[in-house]
């Protein structure tokens, strides 16, 4: 993934990311424009071989405040 803003690797083995979204790979992946198109951050988790969006963010300061939250003190590194 380029342009990762925030990633961490928690005890249970996922890993969350916060990054942005580059228009084609919005376009590309997104079938439906269910989440508001490709403006802001998305806050996405990656178990195993499933990579899923948990939610957006419209800035980076709510989406950091989203990782705190998903992230606490259950960080691997």
């Amino acid at each position: 993934m380029n342009d990762i803003t925030l990633v961490a690797k928690l005890l249970s083995g996922e890993t969350v990311y916060v990054s942005p979204v580059h228009d084609q790979t919005y376009a590309e992946y997104v079938e439906a424009d269910n989440l508001g198109g490709a403006t802001g951050y998305f806050i996405s988790r990656e178990r195993g071989n499933n990579f899923e969006v948990l939610a957006k963010a419209t800035s980076l300061d709510s989406a950091r405040e989203l990782f705190n939250m998903l992230v606490g003190g259950n960080r691997h590194i």
